[in-house]
């Protein structure tokens, strides 16, 4: 199987032992989509705001003009390792043109890329640097096929302009794994440099090619069971990847003072920073939507907060102060 390790490092757009349960990451919450050009649903993981358990079942959607309609590859299942759902990843395929074209199960920080062709992997997520990802997998392969799960953070480069891998991480399973089974992918990181975009993808054909799906290498019926999913981050460190409410930090970096806006107005909040060792720097409450917190006696580095109403966690996340 074609490695998939060159292929991602080209595709996607956009810390010991705390674990941080991705929300919807034990894959009970699920949403039926309808296809305009087929009769067919289709099963897509809940989620709010940015995407993070995303799949390529919007190729059901895929015009009769354009080939379509695409393959349903991703499937809500009672097979699960624990509660009553778990992901099902299938590989399949559609004909575009004159090619066949493998489409393989993916779950993931995945979006369609219909005019490209391709699949975008990742999503913005600044300072954000986990130790690895877990969750648990079976594999059915077909013939010589091998499923992978992979974990990637970069930094987008102003004077290349391309993409940094900060860290990177995978497994690549090629025998059959016939009952649910601990995966744990570390990330190994090069360099200081703090990230801005995290992409991780579970994947039921590792020979997947996301720049250009006519050179993708799998076998139809090749499937993967995904359960339980979470990241690891250092001691006391959390963050919240589909939050209660949305918020926007700027500057960011800051050097002087940093804003927090709310998608939602919050009563009686307060927000927590925290230093990259989990020490507890500083506490400011909140009503509104806006708040500017002032930080020019805090050293440069990668900080994180929690935002509050009450005893109730809505959002966690990252900014630099520099």
């Amino acid at each position: 199987m074609r490695k998939i390790i060159v292929l991602i490092l080209f595709a996607f757009i956009s810390l010991g032992g705390f674990t941080q349960s991705i929300p919807n990451g034990d894959l009970e919450n699920w949403d039926s989509l309808h296809s305009a050009t087929t009769t067919a649903y289709w099963w897509q993981p809940s989620y709010e705001g940015i995407n993070w358990l995303g799949t390529l079942n919007s190729l059901v959607g895929l015009g009769v003009t354009s080939g379509g309609p695409g393959p349903e590859t991703v499937f809500r299942t009672t097979d699960a390792y624990s509660g009553t759902y778990a992901a099902k990843l299938v590989t399949g395929h559609f004909v575009f043109g004159v090619s066949t074209i493998k489409i393989p199960g993916m779950l993931g920080t995945a979006v369609m890329d219909f005019k490209g062709v391709r699949a975008l992997l990742g999503n913005p997520c600044p300072g954000c640097k986990p130790l690895n990802i877990k969750g648990f997998y079976k594999f059915e392969p077909v013939l010589n096929d091998s499923c992978a799960v992979v974990i990637l953070v970069s930094k987008w480069n102003n004077s290349t302009h391309k993409r940094d891998t900060i860290g990177y991480g995978k497994m690549v399973e090629h025998s059959a794994v016939s009952t649910y089974k601990p995966f744990n992918v570390a990330l190994n990181y090069s360099g200081i440099d703090v990230p801005d975009s995290l992409t991780f993808i579970m994947i039921s054909s590792a020979g997947f090619n996301v720049i250009n799906f006519m050179g993708s290498q799998g076998q139809d019926g090749s499937t993967m069971y995904v359960d339980e999913v979470s990241l690891e981050y250092p001691v006391g460190i959390e963050q919240s990847l589909m939050p209660d409410v949305a918020v926007s930090i700027y500057p960011n970096p800051a050097s002087d003072q940093i804003n927090f806006e709310l998608s939602e107005r919050v009563v009686n909040g307060s927000l927590e920073l925290f230093s990259v060792n989990g020490k507890l720097v500083r506490t400011c409450g909140l009503n509104g939507t806006k708040t500017t917190v002032p930080v020019n006696n805090l050293t440069a580095g990668t900080y994180y907060f929690k935002l509050r109403q009450d005893q109730h966690l809505l959002n966690t996340g990252s900014f630099i102060i520099k």
